[in-house]
C-alpha cells in the first residue's frame, strides 16, 4: 500500500471556543474557530494533514479509443497506414548538410492542411488522373 501525501501544519487553538484560528501555511479550510475576536495560544501545535488523492475523472472507453490506448504503449510495434487525397497547396525544396529534400502542404477537401515528408519509409504520392475524378 502506498502512503498518502501528507503536510505538516502549526496551528494555533482558540483559548475561548478550542477551534483552530490561525494556521502557517494559510489553509483557510482548516480554521474553525467563528469568533469575532479569536485569542489563539501562545504556542502553535504542529498538526500532520493527510490528503486523500483527487479522484480521476472516468469515462466509459470505445472499443476503438481501449485499442489505440493499448497501442499507445512504448515500444509497441505497429504499422500505420493514412491515404487521403488534397491538393498540393504548397511545396518547397530544400538543403541542409549535404541533403536535399522536397516537402508539400497538401489541402484536404475540409480545408484542413498536411505537411507531407515524401521522404518518409512507405510514403508514395500519386497524382489522381482525370479519369478517376471524373468517376467520384
Amino acid at each position: 500500500m502506498t502512503a498518502l501525501p501528507e503536510s505538516t501544519l502549526l496551528v494555533w487553538y482558540c483559548t475561548r471556543c478550542h477551534k483552530s484560528c490561525k494556521v502557517q501555511p494559510p489553509d483557510p479550510e482548516q480554521i474553525a474557530c467563528r469568533c469575532t475576536n479569536p485569542v489563539p495560544g501562545l504556542r502553535p501545535t504542529q498538526v500532520t494533514v493527510t490528503h486523500a488523492p483527487k479522484p480521476r475523472p472516468m469515462h466509459a472507453l470505445s472499443d476503438e479509443e481501449a485499442r489505440l490506448r493499448a497501442l499507445g504503449r512504448k515500444g509497441t510495434r505497429v504499422r500505420v497506414t493514412v491515404t487521403f487525397e488534397g491538393e498540393i497547396a504548397d511545396a518547397w525544396q530544400w538543403s541542409s548538410a549535404g541533403r536535399r529534400g522536397l516537402d508539400f502542404i497538401v489541402a484536404t477537401a475540409d480545408g484542413t492542411r498536411h505537411p507531407v515528408d515524401p521522404q518518409q519509409p512507405g510514403l508514395r504520392i500519386e497524382a489522381i488522373t482525370d479519369d478517376e475524378e471524373n468517376a467520384s
